[in-house]
């Protein structure tokens, strides 16, 4: 790779998030990114290899940032509902806000890099972090087992099916509510 030029990679993300904001995926070019940046386009590419990639990294760092503030939110909580719910709110809003915006008109399958066997590892990579995140707050220390992984992991499957959907958490309450009561008997 040649000469990095100062900031240029962080000016890419930048500008394809806005990109991604005002015209969509399906509109979004390398072209236009590097014209946007003020680079050549050999430059963009010396740090990505497609828009997808591009995209991906964006994603992912939205994704961490969404696991960093339910981490900080959840700390105030005592009850293991509550924490619930703000996963449940975090994940509506990278949902609605990040990754459904963006791909509301992404053409599956045409003009992607990833196999949906590639698809299917990372949906279960970011499944197996938020389930991780809601073991560590539900489950006591003591208690490490897999029936309780189970149902942290049913937890997570839930909250991320609904987060799609137009809908309360109070809807939720009850079914989530006897799910950690399960947990809890396993104590």
């Amino acid at each position: 790779m040649p000469k990095n030029l100062s900031n240029v990679k962080e000016d890419i993300l930048l500008v394809t998030r806005q990109l991604l904001k005002d015209t969509g995926y399906t509109s979004l070019s390398i072209r236009q990114i590097a014209a946007k940046c003020g680079v050549a386009l050999g430059t963009v590419y010396n740090y990505y290899n497609s828009k997808n990639e591009i995209v991906a990294e964006i994603l992912g760092n939205e994704w961490n940032l969404m696991l960093r503030k339910i981490e900080q939110q959840t700390k105030a909580y005592a009850k293991a509902i509550d924490k619930l719910e703000i996963v449940f709110n975090e994940l509506k809003y990278f949902m609605n806000n990040v990754h459904g915006f963006w791909f509301d008109t992404y053409p599956m399958g045409n003009d992607t890099n990833m196999s949906v066997c590639e698809i299917k590892e990372k949906k279960l990579l970011l499944r197996n972090q938020l389930s991780e995140k809601i073991y560590s707050f539900i489950v006591l220390d003591k208690l490490n087992t897999d029936e309780a992984r189970n149902i942290c992991n049913t937890i997570s499957v839930i909250l991320i099916a609904y987060s799609n959907d137009n809908i309360d958490f109070c809807i939720l309450k009850s079914s989530l509510s006897a799910l950690i009561k399960e947990i809890e008997n396993l104590k």
